[in-house]
């Protein structure tokens, strides 16, 4: 099925370049084949577990009507929850929620008219808000394809790079209303607040707290919000002052990569965490994370919170599995039965038996 997987990221590919090309001069058609790319690419990771699975109905999936391409594919909803199950890799809760996004406005283009085609200072705005739903929504995919998903699309990393440029460059819509937005950042700056480029558009405009800080920073151009860590960066030769959105996101200045150990260190060596009693089983200094799987990925925070290391995710409390007796975050009601990111509870016990 190699030869299909190519096809569709061929596909998402030429979709990503038709929606840049038309941006300008085609709008609505900019915003529809976003939309797809995107589409496409999820599917193109549910491909790599079994054909089957992105046929609307997998239980009556006829291999030779698929490579005849007679077939009708699964949604983004439907696609996402077979790849969370199956493959357990699906989407995290913002990626999601963006993609959706995408889609309701992509429908919204379909269907009615577009205030992006005309002149003034509708269509000005129009086309502000398209530009900085797509920087958003090329942030998470960007993050998939060379992050979490990267072994599955390594053979197109260099592709993904250059889209990446050609992406980035779509932000000059934007210059103006960051222009527009220089004297509140100077002065929010001289009460105090911290300004960085910001992970989705580039411009300085996503306001964070301190030098070393974890929080919710938030782009005053494009909108874009995320938990955030901000740091200098642990590579000697760089230093630089630079935020991670991400446990295995990579210096935006110097490429240096980051793992969820090195966030956790970075926590640690600026008192970041709080101290907890290793003697006190009750006294938790890692939990499991409900939001990405991951195992022990998070800590708590000096402030109360807890704070994953891995998807950055940022929660109040964790709880306690009542059957394999493990912590997380984001646990769900019976857990005995149904169990938790770390277990699949009674059920899924008796299943294996």
């Amino acid at each position: 099925m190699s030869e299909r997987f190519d096809d569709v990221v061929r596909n998402a590919f030429d979709f990503l370049g038709r929606s840049i090309d038309e941006l300008e001069k085609h709008p609505k058609y900019s915003v529809i084949h976003f939309y797809s790319a995107i589409e496409l690419f999820v599917k193109a990771r549910l491909l790599k577990e079994h054909w089957a699975l992105i046929v609307m109905k997998p239980d009556q999936a006829d291999k030779a009507k698929f490579m005849r391409g007679d077939f009708q594919s699964a949604g983004l909803k439907e696609a996402n929850e077979r790849l969370t199950k199956v493959a357990v890799d699906g989407l995290l809760d913002e990626e999601w929620k963006c993609f959706e996004g995408l889609r309701l406005v992509r429908n919204q283009m379909v269907h009615f008219a577009h205030a992006a085609q005309g002149d003034g200072d509708d269509a000005r705005k129009e086309m502000e808000r398209i530009v900085a739903d797509h920087a958003k929504g090329w942030f998470y995919l960007h993050r998939l394809l060379t992050g979490r998903w990267a072994k599955h699309f390594a053979d197109y990393q260099e592709a993904t790079q250059e889209m990446d440029g050609r992406m980035r460059k779509q932000t000059k819509y934007l210059e103006q209303k960051f222009q527009l937005l220089m004297a509140d950042i100077a002065a929010t700056k001289a009460k105090g607040s911290h300004f960085m480029d910001c992970p989705s558009c580039g411009f300085e405009s996503f306001e964070v707290g301190e030098a070393v800080w974890v929080g919710v920073g938030r782009c005053m151009t494009c909108g874009f919000a995320s938990p955030v860590l901000t740091l200098d960066c642990v590579n000697e030769d760089c230093a630089k002052p630079i935020p991670l959105v991400g446990g295995y996101e990579w210096c935006p200045e110097c490429g240096h990569k980051y793992t969820p150990e090195q966030v956790e260190s970075v926590l640690d060596d600026d008192d970041k965490l709080r101290r907890t009693d290793h003697h006190d089983p009750d006294d938790l200094s890692h939990a499991g994370c409900g939001n990405c799987d991951g195992y022990e990925t998070v800590v708590p925070l000096d402030t109360g919170d807890w704070f994953c290391t891995d998807c950055f995710d940022i929660e109040e409390h964790v709880g306690q599995c009542d059957w394999c007796g493990g912590n997380s975050t984001h646990m769900p009601e019976e857990t005995y039965l149904s169990g938790c990111s770390q277990c699949e509870g009674r059920l899924g016990h008796e299943k294996d038996d």
